[in-house]
């Protein structure tokens, strides 16, 4: 109980955290990363301090889940991947490798959970599919993207 009751809470923390970000600037950002820039100069390490709440706090849920079916390797990379995107931070005009390949470790990490433990859940993803292939302009393209990917493992996670 009291690990679904992390878990809750760790969604709850970055969902807060991207309801401040949307408020302050009247938008929704182009990907959860690029919310960094909306807090302003030196204040990087709030965007930090979120990543690292989250993946402590749905940490334990994803371990004891996935070591139930013999992956808990996926929990592991899935939590790394969030904390290594916490650690380096996304800034403008430069290409960090930390951030972008924690990123991708942590999203097939995740999605790779999901379909373990409930695959139907994958069909989550075919809106998005829809979406990508007739939005004029994919600008929040990669925002939908970490949503759906976020919600999949929300949702495997609790049922």
């Amino acid at each position: 109980m009291m690990c679904t009751i992390g878990f809750v809470l760790g969604y709850a923390t970055l969902v807060l955290y991207l309801l401040y970000v949307f408020l302050k600037d009247a938008k929704i950002p182009s990907s959860i990363s690029a919310t960094v820039h909306s807090l302003g100069e030196g204040k990087w390490w709030i965007f930090t301090l979120v990543m690292f709440a989250v993946a402590f706090l749905i940490a334990p849920k994803l371990f004891t889940i996935t070591s139930y079916f013999n992956v808990a390797f996926l929990a592991f990379m899935t939590v790394g991947g969030i904390l290594g995107v916490g650690v380096e931070p996304l800034v403008k005009g430069e290409k960090n490798i930390i951030h972008y390949s924690s990123a991708v470790v942590m999203g097939v990490a995740s999605q790779a959970i999901v379909y373990k433990l409930c695959p139907m859940i994958m069909l989550m993803w075919t809106p998005y599919v829809v979406y990508t292939m007739y939005a004029e302009n994919g600008k929040c393209n990669m925002f939908f993207a970490e949503m759906v990917m976020m919600t999949n493992l929300l949702i495997s996670c609790l049922l």
